[in-house]
């Protein structure tokens, strides 16, 4: 990369010979460079100018820096964007790179009412971690839970990380910050027989089988809207979790074009398909106990009823569970639908995510291993089912401490021989006000038959009171093994 600096001042401008501009050579104006920084993503060269420098040595100091860091391969531009612009930029890329549309909708929800408000008008290399730290405390005034905060930094930091890849900052101003604490809460699923009272109460409503099913398989609310009759094999009491689908609110509103669908041309302003959260959750095989095999039978064949009803107007996606027309349910729809079957049973309310979490608390307290739990419910990770599922292992730490001490070979132990008196130990047996000299003459000790609460009215040297206010244990043999 090459470079050159020029002098600027309010002096007419003298070319030399070859047509070139000359540097005026009185002492006032200012010194300038300019130098190549690379090229564009359209092949055209970029340059970089920066004046203001008193002499000529100043500027040639300065262009030798920056020719440094960019033949070093670390310099950085921004390109002038304020940090508003790149988030809408980096946006666009993670939608690009096919991010899901839930999430999509959240960082941009992250970015339209918490990001740009606080940090919009500042220039994408201006931002300082004493920025990320005013818009952290100003999040965390009460009003927003500290799981919410730390998710709307990830946005942030996830966004700069970009830019820092991309040469056009040098650090990431939201990395080294202090965050909120934040615990993941401890569920509270349903009891086996709250459960079974609720399954009882809806196995004749036209979706029981879908609750029975997430009850059953811990699917997430999206995956069990999503499953497809292909996905499940009755006779071998099997399915594969392959797609789900998603909430898509504000089609409509914004005038956007229907979310294309995989099943129909005419594709759905309110649902869309995809792949299912989690990388771990796709395509995973879940066992099917012969209770929900059957609720899927008698399902289907409900099913089939009502395709006959509606005949060619049946808009047939596959789905094991669709409005009677065959179109996807809305999973808020479905939420909805289970608070209301809650309250018709009289239970107290869960959330419809709860049945999964009942599903594992189940699994763990039958003794199934957290690997398989993990991998049954499609958690990216196991310290995830750890983090969730830990507080219902009860017992789980107490049967590991018995079992570890089993390990340790230890001799028979044996009561111990009752003291003699030249075995006492002094400092209880004798007085206070004898002599080291002196000893107490040899008495026989009175029964421990009544408690003595007060003091040692004859002198033997014996402690004050009881060692115990059990009456039981109040034996010779135990003080003296005492």
């Amino acid at each position: 990369m090459k470079g050159s600096t020029y002098k600027r001042c309010k002096c007419p401008a003298t070319y030399d010979a070859k047509g070139n501009r000359r540097n005026c050579r009185k002492d006032h104006g200012t010194w300038y460079y300019v130098a190549d920084v690379g090229f564009g993503p359209d092949g055209k060269r970029k340059q970089a100018r920066k004046g203001g420098f008193r002499t000529s040595d100043d500027a040639e100091k300065a262009l030798a820096e920056l020719l440094g860091r960019v033949n070093a391969g670390s310099y950085t531009h921004d390109e002038g964007q304020t940090v508003a612009a790149w988030l809408g930029t980096w946006l666009e890329l993670k939608q690009r790179a096919g991010l899901r549309p839930s999430t999509v909708r959240a960082y941009r929800s992250h970015i339209d009412e918490y990001l740009v408000p606080h940090l919009g008008r500042l220039r994408l290399r201006d931002v300082r971690p004493s920025h990320v730290d005013q818009l952290l405390a100003s999040l965390g005034n009460g009003k927003r839970k500290a799981a919410t905060v730390r998710r709307i930094h990830a946005t942030l930091r996830s966004a700069l990380s970009t830019a820092v890849r991309r040469r056009m900052i040098t650090f990431n101003a939201a990395k080294d910050v202090d965050l909120p604490a934040s615990q993941r809460p401890n569920v509270k699923p349903w009891e086996p027989a709250e459960l079974g009272q609720f399954l009882d109460a809806i196995g004749i409503h036209r979706l029981g089988a879908m609750f029975e099913v997430v009850a059953g398989t811990g699917l997430r609310r999206g995956e069990a809207v999503g499953l497809r009759w292909d996905d499940i094999d009755l006779a071998s009491r099997v399915i594969v979790v392959r797609q789900q689908i998603v909430q898509e609110s504000g089609r409509k509103k914004n005038k956007q074009e229907p979310a294309p669908c995989p099943y129909c041309d005419a594709g759905h302003l309110g649902v869309s398909f995809g792949k299912p959260k989690t990388a771990s959750g796709e395509d995973r095989v879940i066992d099917l106990d012969e209770v929900t095999v059957g609720a899927l039978i008698a399902h289907k064949l409900r099913q089939d009823e009502e395709r006959k009803t509606w005949g060619e107007a049946y808009a047939d996606h596959g789905l094991a569970f669709a409005r009677e027309d065959g179109k996807p349910l809305r999973p808020d729809d479905v939420t909805k639908l289970f608070g209301a079957l809650v309250d018709e049973a009289g239970l107290r309310r869960i959330r419809l995510h709860d049945l999964r979490h009942g599903q594992a608390s189940l699994m763990l307290a039958a003794g199934i291993d957290m690997a398989i739990v993990s991998k049954r419910l499609g958690h990216s990770t196991i310290t995830i089912t750890s983090d969730t599922y830990s507080h219902l292992l009860g017992g789980v730490g107490r049967d590991a401490a018995d079992r570890a001490s089993a390990l340790v070979p230890r001799a028979r132990r044996t009561a111990p021989k009752a003291p003699t008196d030249g075995d006492r130990d002094h400092l209880v047996t004798t007085s206070a006000t004898d002599s080291p000299a002196e000893q107490v003459p040899e008495t026989t000790e009175p029964p421990l038959t009544q408690v003595n609460e007060g003091s040692d009215p004859e002198g033997f040297g014996r402690p004050c009171g009881t060692r115990t206010h059990n009456q039981r244990i109040k034996s010779p043999l135990l003080c003296q093994l005492s």
